[in-house]
């Protein structure tokens, strides 16, 4: 089984600095390009099952990739950065998430290791499976994978994608 992770292109928060999280924004034009040309590269590959957070950066880059048969699901959606979405960048964000209602590491980690449990045992005989996220949300998927220990340790660039085998 390959597990492809493809995030989302680039929006005007992405170049700005400010916390996307779990608001809805657009790609910006860049974004739209950047995933055109992730489209081109994957149209080659057979993806049996496609799985896209509900947000409409990721529903849209899914669908330059196939465009039926789409499952949205809300635990790929990005991380929750409670009061500070749609802000500039805070440099003290993790030691402060009660402050500013951030959703912690660990319940992120434990909904995103859920769902790949979930499809790994549920889709075990299918041969390529594409997940369209965020970010953070890729990066915990890296860490499930790779086993490493530091989130911020993977960074995957907007419209890029990695390639798993299990």
């Amino acid at each position: 089984m390959n597990i492809y992770v493809l995030r989302h292109g680039q929006t005007n928060f992405n170049i700005e600095g400010k916390f996307q999280g779990q608001i809805d924004i657009k790609m910006n034009k860049n974004g739209e390009e950047q995933t055109d040309k992730a489209a081109l590269e994957l149209k080659k590959t057979h993806f049996d099952v496609v799985f896209c957070s509900p947000l409409s950066r990721t529903r849209d880059t899914a669908r330059k990739i196939k465009n039926d048969n789409i499952i949205i699901e809300d635990r790929i959606i990005e991380r929750s950065f409670g009061s500070l979405e749609g802000q500039y960048g805070i440099s003290d964000y993790e030691e402060n998430i009660e402050k500013y209602n951030i959703e912690s590491i660990e319940k992120l980690k434990m909904r995103v290791n859920d769902f790949l449990d979930e499809i790994i045992q549920k889709f075990k005989e299918k041969q390529n499976i594409l997940i369209v996220t965020h970010e953070g949300i890729a990066q915990v998927i890296n860490l499930y994978f790779n086993k490493a220990s530091d989130l911020k340790e993977f960074r995957l660039g907007t419209g890029e994608y990695k390639k798993y085998q299990l």
